[in-house]
């Protein structure tokens, strides 16, 4: 039997590395029987206790543990792991100390240590190889997906999300969390100069996400550009309605492992622009949709050239639910399972 690292149920707030392990977990056990692992406290220090300590002295030597978020604990011989990205490891700066130490220290030995590495993208796994030295052959791509619930049925001028958010003008759309390499501020830049060098008229730019204590400070206050509104945490539950009534979803981050938040608009049938130079192509499959994360310029160009063109609009949704159904969670669970079988 396969043991699965559940510290991830006791996370209150679901981000694309907790959202990718529940879906997991709820399609594996059709593969086979699961034991789930889990801390009996939410408390920081006792699940970094529990998972480094507690967690392997649970398990025989030879039990394969599955960790879907990361981290795993170093004591134990028989780890297979996903990591989403190595971004603390090639962007330190963008991350507190401690934390910067933890990572730097932690997941080269795990990456080195476990029996296999999973990934989200072509461009993680690169990174993964360069910044832990491990074989080739031991890392395998098996891409996100995204769930049903995210649908353009959704739309609807009378959406109750208007009114739990206070909507009420069209808006552009920003998803994840406030850090510094996600970028924010360059967004913010792009739509108050499209406001005043583009005649952008009539829009909201709603950012919806918060700070976290791992990641260095960040300044994401909007100027005096009206219309940027920072709604800070936004229930999982509230974001498929969000996603598609945006007419524009826009992702500058500079660096990402895969980019869930893009797939999810695009499977709400909203035009996703995303940051050129990381896994984000992956997602978009299209060139024309991707941008200079560092050129707020450009970005205001190509957030008004598309917001006055409904019918590419319309055709760049048609081709992104059709790109959409090659990133389903049935998919993934299938092709983690055909992993983890290897080692049972």
């Amino acid at each position: 039997m396969i043991a699965v690292n559940g510290r991830f149920l006791l996370r209150k707030r679901i981000t694309g590395v907790e959202r990718y392990a529940h879906e997991l977990l709820a399609r594996l056990p059709e593969y086979g029987p699961l034991r789930v692992e889990r801390p009996r406290s939410a408390q920081s220090a006792y699940q970094h206790l529990w998972e480094q300590a507690i967690l392997p002295a649970r398990l025989a030597r030879d039990t394969v543990l599955f960790n879907p978020c990361n981290l795993a604990p170093l004591a134990h011989p028989a780890n297979v792991i996903t990591l989403h990205d190595v971004v603390p490891l090639v962007y330190p700066q963008f991350y507190r100390p401690a934390f910067q130490l933890y990572y730097r220290t932690l997941i080269p030995l795990l990456a080195r240590r476990a029996l296999h590495i999973l990934t989200v993208s072509e461009f993680s796994r690169r990174q993964i190889l360069a910044g832990t030295g491990v074989d080739e052959k031991k890392v395998t791509v098996v891409p996100n997906g995204v769930s049903e619930r995210f649908v353009p049925s959704l739309r609807s001028a009378s959406s109750a999300i208007r009114t739990r958010y206070g909507i009420g003008a069209p808006y552009l759309l920003y998803v994840g969390s406030l850090e510094p390499r996600k970028n924010v501020a360059t967004l913010l830049k792009a739509f108050s100069y499209a406001q005043r060098h583009l005649g952008l008229r009539g829009y909201e730019l709603l950012i919806a996400g918060d700070r976290h204590r791992n990641f260095a400070d960040v300044d994401v206050a909007p100027d005096q550009t009206a219309g940027i509104r920072l709604l800070g945490y936004v229930a999982d539950a509230d974001l498929p309605a969000l996603y598609a009534n945006a007419d524009l979803f826009v992702y500058p981050s500079l660096c990402e492992g895969f980019g869930l938040p893009v797939l999810e608009a695009m499977a709400c049938g909203v035009v996703a622009l995303a940051a050129a130079g990381s896994s984000l192509i992956e997602v978009v499959g299209d060139a024309e949709l991707c941008f200079d994360a560092l050129d707020h310029r450009a970005l205001a160009e190509k957030i008004c050239f598309y917001l006055a063109r409904p019918g590419l609009r319309q055709d760049c949704i048609a081709r992104g639910l059709q790109r959409v159904e090659q990133f389903r969670w049935s998919r993934s669970a299938m092709l983690t399972a055909r992993v983890l079988t290897d080692f049972r």
